[in-house]
């Protein structure tokens, strides 16, 4: 008897369960489902707070986000080039009409910009206007200037000064002896003026040129045509010449090459150029350098004490800071002359700049 009790306690356990299994089912089904879209629920919040951090942090809105299909286009017509239309999308609109108040700057000549009618009145030649890209116009106006440049500023007039020569020659361009005289704007090589003005230019040069063989037989190309120079330049050239290093100079001095050259085409041919500015002046790098380095050379630079900021690289300039220089300068030059792989190294610091 207590067997066959047990087994019928057995059986109704096991109906139980049977009853409960589909019961379980659904709940386990459903917790499944909760669990799904929690989780979906925190993935979509996770990407919200992402987009919305990424937004945050830069600054992103819909006009940053269309593409070129997007913008109006409404009013170019079918002959605009490409150069119309950015400067029409990049335009910059200005509080002030120019057109019918046009910026003045007196000292001598009237020149008027005819795009944006800018009148502008200096102490300077006709000669220097005429090679402007900008077409000018020249008049006289009483009009009351915004700007002088090159005289004394009046009482409510901007005096500017602008002079991309060395101090050394010109004391006036001194910045701080042009703030004695009441210049308001100082527009000079030195890098601390109010805008420096370089000799560097983007779209003068031919930058992406291949370099092209070393074929003249001299190390180095010289340009000097000023011989009383308030610096050792001259005394850097003799001293190389002694030296022996060979040298072409195309300038005033010491010529030895016919000088009706083309500048940045002749010193392609040459492993060398000697960059030797007329004054040992900070930030007072002229085109001697750029050109150099535009040409595929390796600028020895007399000059100034800071050359080194206006290098591409380390190593990518020979500078002679004084004249005891001049000796490892020139066992320099002429190791890397007899030193493909070392002198292709070097010119490869040259063309970091481009």
């Amino acid at each position: 008897m207590p067997d066959h009790h047990h087994h019928n306690q057995q059986q109704q356990q096991r109906k139980k369960w049977s009853n409960l299994l589909p019961l379980f089912l659904v709940l386990v089904f459903i917790a499944e489902i909760t669990f799904l879209g929690r989780l979906d629920f925190i993935k979509n919040n996770t990407n919200d707070l992402f987009v919305s951090w990424t937004d945050s942090f830069y600054h992103f809105d819909d006009v940053s986000l269309k593409s070129s299909d997007d913008i109006d286009t409404s009013s170019s017509s079918s002959s605009e080039g490409c150069e119309e239309w950015l400067e029409r999308v990049d335009a910059v609109a200005y509080s002030r009409d120019f057109n019918k108040e046009p910026v003045v700057v007196t000292g001598g000549e009237q020149i008027t910009k005819t795009t944006k009618t800018i009148v502008i009145q200096r102490a300077c030649s006709l000669t220097e206007w005429k090679s402007c890209a900008v077409e000018c116009k020249f008049g006289f106006s009483n009009t009351k200037a915004d700007a002088v440049f090159g005289l004394p500023p009046g009482a409510d007039t901007a005096g500017v000064l602008r002079s991309m020569e060395s101090a050394q020659y010109y004391a006036e361009n001194n910045i701080a002896t042009a703030r004695r005289k009441g210049f308001n704007i100082v527009m000079t090589t030195s890098l601390s003026s109010d805008v420096p003005v370089g000799y560097f230019s983007w779209a003068e040069y031919d930058i992406m040129a291949p370099v092209q063989p070393k074929t003249e037989k001299a190390l180095a190309a010289a340009f000097i045509s000023n011989c009383a120079a308030r610096n050792f330049r001259l005394q850097a050239l003799e001293g190389l010449e002694k030296a022996d290093v060979k040298i072409d100079s195309y300038g005033g001095c010491h010529r030895n090459r016919d000088g009706n050259v083309n500048k940045v085409e002749a010193l392609k041919r040459y492993k060398f150029s000697l960059a030797f500015e007329n004054s040992d002046e900070e930030d007072y790098v002229t085109e001697k350098f750029f050109q150099s380095l535009v040409a595929g050379t390796i600028p020895v630079v007399v000059g100034p004490p800071n050359i080194q900021d206006f290098a591409p690289a380390p190593g990518s300039i020979l500078h002679i800071k004084e004249l005891k220089d001049i000796e490892p300068v020139s066992k320099t030059m002429k190791y890397l002359a007899e030193n493909p792989a070392a002198f292709n190294e070097s010119l490869r610091q040259v063309s970091i700049l481009f």
